[in-house]
């Protein structure tokens, strides 16, 4: 018996010294550009449940009343930043202040405003139309937006909706009247607007499209430039999905099976790793304060999170609740769109709306602008 309980702790404390590096890695991981080392952003996509493995050794520890515990508390410690960025909790926010909100924010990844169905929901794209009246949001952020001058004349429908000027970076464009892209619509006057952030390799499509787009608006007597970017998709295909849910069913230990996801992946982050530092140069060069919305399709653990989150405020943390996952679709609990402001700015209200009609959820952010 006495040698069973040595292997047992031996291998208790062999794990636990495991998973504590492991959490160190994935804590810093978001701190480099995946762009010099891409298999960092899987690690940056790992912190919570490297976090969750090592707190689970913590309490282990102190319940055997054994000191071994000091490891992960200091890795959980030492990593805190990142589990701060992971969970929203209300009552540690300060109490938003009694002012009045400047404007409303709504950021949204409609997925073509579900042009191919895939939501199996004829009424899908009215149910997105409905949310967007719902809350009345002044700016809108827009990817995977789609207009065409025949059926579904979405930008019409906006234009009708109140939201009459709007800015575009188009990524593909059919027939000269079928458009998809990223988008911007506005209740207010647009002063200035461009394409920012050209991609480096070709789309599945074959064109080198941008991922974002920025718009000059004057609120409050301040010019204010408005961003909405859609940063690097991975591109799964059906066959990949496949993989995923079989990995959720019945967990394989085949590598081989995994490699035309994981070398997606790669590629997904270095593009990501590349866009962001851009984008962090556009927005430190701009002149102007800047409201950034977007979907990054990354966690709070990465490089491209990270960066926005040093020089800007995250929406979210400051008036969100718990995960707040935004990604509606085969693996849960992800959140990966982001409302980000300008540090000088407070958020009054943050809400994440479960439309199901889109694999992305679509969230608000209420703003107070102090005048000039």
């Amino acid at each position: 018996m006495k040698f069973l309980h040595g292997l047992l702790s031996i291998f208790s404390r062999s794990a636990n010294l495991v998973a504590f590096v492991l959490l160190i890695i994935s804590g810093v991981a978001g701190r480099f550009n995946p762009d010099l080392f891409w298999p960092l952003g899987l690690f940056g996509l790992a912190y919570p449940l490297f976090a969750l493995i090592n707190i689970f050794f913590i309490i282990s520890w102190i319940m055997r009343k054994r000191f071994f515990f000091i490891f992960s508390l200091i890795g959980i410690i030492f990593t805190y930043p990142q589990l701060k960025a992971q969970i929203a909790i209300p009552y540690f926010q300060e109490k938003p202040s009694d002012k009045q909100a400047t404007l409303r924010v709504l950021n949204y990844n409609i997925r073509n405003f579900d042009l191919y169905n895939w939501s199996k929901n004829l009424t899908s794209r009215q149910s997105m139309i409905d949310t967007i009246k719902m809350y009345q949001p002044d700016i809108l952020f827009l990817q995977e937006y789609y207009s065409d001058k025949d059926k579904y004349q979405n930008k019409e429908l906006l234009n009708s909706l109140g939201y009459k000027h709007n800015a575009f970076a188009l990524e593909l464009t059919k027939k000269k009247t079928r458009v998809w892209g990223v988008a911007i619509f506005s209740k207010y006057p647009i002063l200035e607007s461009g394409e920012i952030i050209r991609q480096g390799t070709p789309s599945p499509y074959g064109n080198f499209h941008n991922r974002g787009v920025y718009a000059d608006i004057l609120i409050n007597n301040q010019r204010i430039r408005f961003i909405s970017v859609h940063l690097q998709s991975i591109y799964l295909g059906i066959d990949d999905y496949g993989v995923i849910k079989e990995l959720k069913e019945e967990p394989s230990y085949q590598i081989k099976k995994y490699m035309p996801i994981l070398k997606k992946l790669g590629k997904a982050f270095k593009q990501r790793g590349l866009q962001t530092a851009e984008l962090r140069t556009f927005i430190e060069s701009s002149p102007y304060p800047v409201i950034l919305g977007g979907d990054f399709n990354d966690t709070p653990g990465s490089f491209a999170y990270q960066q926005m989150g040093e020089i800007m405020d995250d929406t979210f943390l400051k008036r969100g609740e718990w995960l707040g996952s935004t990604y509606n679709g085969i693996i849960p609990l992800l959140r990966i769109d982001y409302i980000f402001i300008d540090k000088n700015f407070e958020c009054l209200q943050y809400i994440r709306n479960k439309n199901p009609n889109s694999d992305h959820f679509p969230i608000v952010a209420d703003i107070f602008i102090p005048q000039k």
